[in-house]
């Protein structure tokens, strides 16, 4: 028996030194008598190098074999991402986030408060660790602060070298609506595999203050360097142009201005009411000027005809970004997006071509069988009866040009044909779910750090007024639920079926379904 060591108090990582091992090796904890408390029920193959890998108590494997999904579309040209380390989605590294209790005790006992503290960071990858000081943790989203497992914003220092392969704010996703834990991983990696912006995704655990917090999903914010990494190279000299987010409406609003990408007239305060943020392009507090961009481009897309040609929609939005995005948002049900609820979305006025926009979905939780509008409608085979199609400003303008609808219909069966269906998808996410599902196991046996907070369904969406669909304001769209008691899944439900509900499907009936719908519609 040999005996390892944290190098400091507060460390997840043991170490120490032990002859090669000649067959065998395995690890276990010791309680303060030195007698075995707990032990792994496996054996680890010797290694050939000087020293093991970062490897986690329990875990067989570290590096996993995953059935990727095939690239149906080669990344658009506007994409310049960094090279970087930051996904291994067949690895599962560790973050431990560490530093005042009583802060950290604030955090989670005021979940539905705007909180940030600064605490330490260190990030357990399988041949490296880095440690990060000051690091702004906060807590994200907003219908996620209801349940206890919380999800977490991570913001390191501004300036310096400080970054997690060269990003500086990520967000770590809890996964805790989604007893399948994979919508996310299938989305995020859907989105990859047809080429166009959007974040990237792992899982990673997390523990704080020694705690275990559990199994996560690792995305980037969209916030500077964001767009230098994924547009510019990495260049440290990109000046960002700006980043408008989406998200419907802001509390409590009274003027009634969302944002579907609407044009509301010249006045550019409209825009500034909160229905919309900045996340890039400026780094002081926004201003009604700063939306002066944004207002001329939802000036143009309301001054388009089903007669404007390609070469113009051109100029001010990179058409085959949209038409991928909505694409994807039809044929794995984003419910909580821009067709449906106007919400989580970016729209990025490139500053290599100003006043050309570009797309980012983001998000994507509510995916894939979590629906927030009835299923008939996220299910149907008929593109126009997904929610929103016809009276989103966007795509009810764009998709009016003839050409760019048949392009879109063609996008739609290729990636049915190629990518969102059960041959394809159901590979890739059973490999996931190989690697993850021990993590799954140990990730539900924990408490969590927040306490449940049941929302009121009838405020589940600015203006939404109560069960009556008929009182629920036309910008919802058709099919938005007003029956919110679901059925409790299970992760198999959840992930297989059947979930035995009407609102709810599994990802893999979701799959199955849609994708035969869309077959059955254009007859193939």
């Amino acid at each position: 028996m040999y005996r390892l060591a944290a190098p400091k108090a507060g460390d997840l990582l043991y170490s120490g030194s032990a002859p090669a091992a000649k067959n065998e090796y395995h690890y276990a904890i010791l309680d303060s008598a030195n007698q075995v408390n707990a032990s792994e029920a496996f054996t680890r193959s010797p290694v050939l190098n000087e020293s093991t890998a970062n490897e986690f108590f329990n875990r067989s494997i570290s590096t996993h074999q995953l059935t990727y999904l095939p690239q149906i579309y080669e990344p658009v040209p506007v994409i310049d991402r960094i090279d970087s380390n930051l996904h291994h989605l067949d690895q599962i590294p560790t973050i431990h986030i560490w530093g005042n209790q009583t802060e950290v005790d604030l955090l989670h006992k005021n979940q539905l408060e705007d909180l940030e503290f600064e605490l330490n960071l260190t990030y357990y990858g399988l041949n490296d660790v880095q440690h990060f000081e000051k690091v702004k943790v906060a807590l994200s989203g907003r219908s996620s602060r209801v349940i206890p497992k919380l999800s977490y914003t991570l913001k390191m220092k501004t300036k310096g070298s400080d970054s997690l392969y060269g990003y500086k704010k990520l967000k770590l996703r809890a996964l805790g609506m989604d007893p399948s834990y994979m919508r996310e991983c299938v989305s995020y990696s859907t989105l990859k595999a047809v080429g166009i912006p959007a974040s990237g995704f792992s899982y990673i655990r997390v523990f704080i203050n020694q705690k275990p917090a559990g199994l996560y999903g690792l995305i980037e914010t969209f916030q500077d360097p964001w767009t230098a990494n994924v547009f510019g190279g990495g260049d440290a000299n990109y000046k960002s142009g700006y980043l408008y987010q989406g998200q419907i409406a802001a509390p409590n609003q009274t003027v009634p201005v969302f944002s579907d990408l609407s044009y509301y007239g010249e006045n550019t305060t409209l825009y500034s009411l909160g229905q919309y943020k900045i996340k890039a392009g400026t780094d002081k507090d926004e201003t009604a000027d700063d939306f002066k961009d944004l207002q001329e481009f939802t000036k143009y897309i309301n001054s388009t005809t089903s007669n404007t040609t390609v070469d113009e929609w051109e100029k001010h939005l990179d058409t085959e970004v949209f038409t991928r995005a909505m694409a994807v948002e039809n044929l794995l049900g984003f419910s909580d997006a821009y067709m449906t609820l106007l919400n989580n979305f970016y729209v990025y006025n490139d500053p290599k071509n100003p006043g050309r926009y570009i797309y980012i979905p983001a998000d994507l939780d509510t995916t894939i069988g979590t629906a927030l509008y009835e299923l008939d409608y996220l299910l149907s085979g008929d593109y126009s009866k997904h929610p929103g199609f016809n009276i989103r400003p966007l795509t009810s303008k764009l998709f009016s040009n003839p050409v760019m609808l048949d392009h879109y219909q063609h996008v739609l069966l290729n990636l049915t044909q190629q990518l969102i269906n059960p041959a394809t998808m159901y590979p890739f996410i059973d490999s996931v779910v190989k690697m993850i599902y021990t993590d799954i196991e140990w990730d539900q046996t924990l408490p969590g750090m927040g306490t449940l907070h049941l929302p009121d369904m009838d405020n589940i969406d600015p203006g939404a007024g109560g069960n009556d669909t008929a009182s629920s304001p036309p910008i919802l769209g058709p099919g938005f639920r007003t029956n919110w008691t679901d059925v409790p899944q299970t992760f198999d439900s959840s992930l297989n079926g059947p979930t035995n509900s009407t609102t709810t499907e599994s990802v893999k009936g979701f799959i199955a379904r849609k994708s035969a719908n869309i077959l059955a519609f254009y007859n193939k």
